[in-house]
């Protein structure tokens, strides 16, 4: 039995593949050594997904927070310019 099939990454698997997973250990052996390595590989591109998910949901936070720094500073600066207009007019 495997490492991903014993359990040891729990926290990360889907309810559904959990419930799989507890089928295909109640296999008789013969069966379950032939379902088994499948059931491994889509544990693995479960959690493979899973962490590519939330490195591209970091990644949409972090863009949205220098987007929002970016429009701070183009506000900012267009005040300046504003500013800087309106007073050097009145020389």
């Amino acid at each position: 039995m495997s490492a991903t099939i014993s359990g040891q990454a729990d926290s990360n698997v889907p309810a559904e593949l959990s419930a799989l997973r507890d089928r295909i250990r109640a296999l008789p052996p013969q069966a379950r050594a032939e379902v088994e390595p499948l059931m491994d590989e889509v544990l693995e591109q479960s959690l493979y997904r899973s962490r590519v998910m939330a490195i591209a949901r970091d990644a949409l936070a972090r863009y949205r927070l220098e987007l929002a720094a970016t429009r701070f500073d183009l506000d900012v600066t267009r005040r300046e310019r504003d500013d800087a207009l309106g007073s050097s007019s009145v020389f």
